[in-house]
């Protein structure tokens, strides 16, 4: 089986929330602030240098030879639109009405180009004391807003943290707490509640669900129980009258058969109450004695179930590798094995089974008619048999796929249509 990737938790998405969403502002942040700086590179330096040479042409109409702007952030040069041979050479391929960045003095600088009458005038923006500006009140402030961003956002997220930390810790009590010890959820939840309201409604359906859970579990151990009781008794006057009428008479051949098939069901349904209150008694399942040694209980049940189904003849082989040793009640690893052996029996068809066992587990493998994909996947619901009118009551691996999830093991099994089936159990 295969198990389904685990789903990130509360405080995971919460942190995978806030980061996207402090990586989104600080994006969207810096993107403004470049922007912003684009728009005055584009407008505000282009309207500011229009303005200066417009106010240039105008004092030079006016007052005629006006020297040209020279000053901390900005410089002029002028030739005829005729002879721009004494212009830097980037400079002499521009058009009258040029903006933009241009080679000059191993920098790149803004240039605007203006031409009037004749001549050509042009306008080298000196950026160096208005990138200092621009950090000042560009990067400076945007540094800012970020740190109080990122401030922000851990202090919300410390409050959600605060706020979801109690639904965390409820499921991990949850997950921790045996229905099976006294008290139940109830005495695991501890101190939890008075945190908050929302916190206390789910604390209070949890101990009722816990409450109606345990009722539920123990109607049905009662219920198993009493009935596994009440079914002894007419069980044992069966056998009984059975024996008697062997006894008192002299049956033929058919009535001997007859007889004999009225005693395996009897022992059948002996040895299905005898699981069943076994399954009712949580406690005894629970119980570890002594380390068991599969391999001496592994020989003792085949020769029972050989005798218990009249098939004395039928060839089983048995391999034990190592000497494993299992924690484990004997009497739970018997009912398990000895299901898992009438099963190879019945739809055996009579062919060799072969038992394997070693540190790890046990196989029980036959090579009967095997099962459909269909059938396998059922083989382990209750009630289901493979042929309709095939012995046993389709208890068998219902009940050894359930004693090994009580144990903590695990059951797996393998057929192909016409070869067989292989069932292996293994240990925790």
């Amino acid at each position: 089986m295969m198990l389904k990737p685990r789903r990130k938790g509360l405080q995971s998405r919460l942190i995978r929330v806030f980061a996207i969403q402090a990586t989104l502002v600080s994006v969207a942040t810096a993107l403004g602030v470049y922007a912003a700086y684009l728009i005055a590179e584009d407008y505000l330096v282009r309207q500011a240098l229009l303005g200066e040479a417009a106010h240039y042409w105008e004092l030079t109409g006016q007052q005629g030879g006006f020297p040209l702007p020279d000053t901390q952030n900005m410089k002029a040069l002028m030739a005829p639109v005729t002879d721009l041979s004494s212009l830097p050479e980037s400079f002499r391929a521009l058009p009258g009405d040029f903006f933009g960045r241009v080679p000059y003095q191993s920098a790149e600088p803004l240039v605007l180009v203006s031409e009037r009458e004749g001549q050509r005038l042009y306008l080298i923006f000196k950026e160096e004391q208005v990138s200092r500006l621009a950090f000042f009140f560009g990067v400076a402030p945007l540094t800012v807003v970020l740190i109080l961003i990122y401030s922000a956002s851990w202090f919300t997220f410390r409050q959600s943290q605060r706020l979801i930390s109690p639904v965390t810790q409820l499921a991990r009590v949850v997950e921790k707490a045996d229905i099976r010890e006294r008290g139940g959820i109830e005495s695991s939840l501890g101190n939890l509640g008075g945190i908050d309201a929302d916190i206390d409604a789910l604390l209070t359906a949890l101990r009722h669900y816990d409450e109606r859970i345990r009722q539920l579990v123990e109607r049905e151990r009662s219920f198993t129980r009493d009935a596994s009781h009440e079914l002894r008794t007419p069980l044992a006057v069966l056998r009984g009258s059975l024996d008697i009428l062997q006894l008192q008479s002299s049956p033929s051949a058919s009535q001997q058969k007859v007889l004999e098939r009225m005693r395996t069901t009897v022992s059948g349904m002996e040895s299905l109450i005898e699981t069943l209150l076994l399954l009712a008694r949580e406690e005894e399942l629970a119980t570890i004695k002594a380390p068991l040694m599969p391999g001496e209980l592994i020989p003792l049940l085949v020769q029972q179930v050989r005798e218990a189904l009249k098939r004395p003849e039928l060839e089983v082989k048995v391999r034990i590798q190592g000497d494993p040793k299992i924690h484990a009640p004997e009497r739970v690893v018997a009912i398990i094995l000895t299901n898992l052996l009438r099963n190879a029996v019945q739809y055996g068809e009579d062919k060799p089974i072969l038992v394997e066992a070693d540190s790890q587990g046990v196989t029980v493998k036959d090579q009967g008619r095997g099962m459909s994909p269909d059938e396998l996947e059922k083989a382990f619901q209750p009630f289901f048999r493979v042929q309709a009118d095939g012995a046993g009551h389709g208890l068998g691996l219902a009940i050894v796929s359930r004693l090994c999830e009580r144990l903590g093991w695990s059951v797996r099994a393998k057929s192909t249509p016409g070869e067989g089936t292989a069932i292996t159990v293994r240990w925790a």
